[in-house]
């Protein structure tokens, strides 16, 4: 397959129709190199055999951070072996499994992962059909882990009758921000259940995107967004809609900035020359790149102009404090911003 090796440290081959002899070759390199940061495999069609050589690969290599491996054919074996290699890896910090063929056993095996793994902050699993017993492990690996940001469980084949034991995880987890479920099967009374443990969890963000609700459940849910300062993505909710739909670029921004905080605090604070609590908009471009954020410089350019910040009006405490889509929110509108000093 065809490679294309960035400045960045990335490699990506997606849809490039690499295969297992590819892998191995990719595989053998990153055993022995420690430059390649991103790996993107997405959209090849590998199956079980390259899973294997990945697993291996990540048994010896310490540096690679992002792992996309979306759109292949992996099974409940190629997740066994991705699953017993991070056991014993803490470097990754981004894995992408969506839309393979894991199923229930596959998900038992990658929730266990999950519950021990240490260095995980972003894990998509979504399109996958791992049914209650795949997601009742992802389920208890919330209760316990202590390092995971933004979890991806979109049409997993959850069951409503977990939201029960999902919202006392929730009330555990401390680092949980981002949690996707939309496109599952969930009854009205379950999404109450959810509804009423929203505030005794950390959730920023909340995907119930294509879960039909009543109107009066819909409102009660825009409450609590508005009392608890999250965001709640609705998609078709039996025809209900936000008043104002979150823009793509605010969509890209709100989750890139809450998976990333602990890297992008510090960027912040450092580019705060002068101690004003705030950081210009080029300072505020610069710091995401630098974070991690994947983008030609005209497509953020595009991106942050479409929030219509103002040249200044960038407050390093509102990131501090965790309120990000609170402040994406402002931004977007020109609404005034939070103290400073609040």
């Amino acid at each position: 397959g065809k490679m294309l090796y960035l400045a960045e440290a990335v490699v990506s081959t997606q849809s490039t129709g690499v295969g297992v002899r590819g892998v191995e070759a990719l595989c053998r390199v990153l055993s022995e190199h420690s430059y390649v940061k991103h790996l993107d495999l997405g959209g090849n069609g590998l199956k079980d055999n390259s899973a294997d050589l990945l697993a291996e690969m990540l048994k010896l290599n310490y540096t690679l951070t992002t792992l996309i491996l979306n759109k292949n054919q992996f099974s409940c074996v190629g997740a066994k072996a991705m699953a017993s290699a991070l056991l014993g890896n803490d470097s990754l910090t981004q894995l992408d499994l969506s839309w393979n063929r894991i199923r229930a056993k596959g998900g038992e095996t990658l929730g266990k992962m999950l519950a021990v793994n240490s260095g995980l902050i972003k894990l998509s699993v979504a399109f996958n059909g791992l049914d209650s017993t795949g997601t009742a492990a992802f389920i208890k690996a919330i209760k316990v882990n202590t390092q995971i940001v933004n979890l991806d469980i979109i049409n997993t084949r959850f069951a409503g009758a977990q939201c029960k034991e999902l919202t006392k995880s929730l009330a555990t987890n401390t680092t949980l921000k981002i949690l996707k479920m939309g496109n599952n099967a969930i009854k009205e009374g379950d999404l109450e259940i959810l509804h009423g443990g929203l505030a005794a969890s950390s959730l920023h963000i909340l995907g119930l995107e294509d879960i039909p609700m009543s109107r009066t459940l819909y409102e009660r849910f825009m409450a609590v967004e508005k009392e608890l300062g999250i965001v709640i993505h609705y998609g078709n909710s039996g025809g209900n809609k936000r008043k104002r739909p979150m823009t793509a670029s605010t969509l890209v921004l709100d989750e890139f900035i809450t998976t990333n905080m602990g890297r992008l605090v510090p960027i912040l604070l450092a580019k705060d020359t002068d101690k004003s609590g705030c950081v210009t908009v080029e300072s505020f471009k610069e710091a995401l790149k630098e974070a991690g954020l994947r983008l030609h410089q005209s497509e953020l350019n595009r991106l942050v102009d479409k929030l219509n910040i103002r040249e200044d009006a960038v407050p390093c405490k509102e990131m501090l404090s965790g309120r990000v889509p609170v402040l994406l929110e402002k931004l977007r509108y020109n609404q005034p911003l939070l103290s400073l000093e609040s």
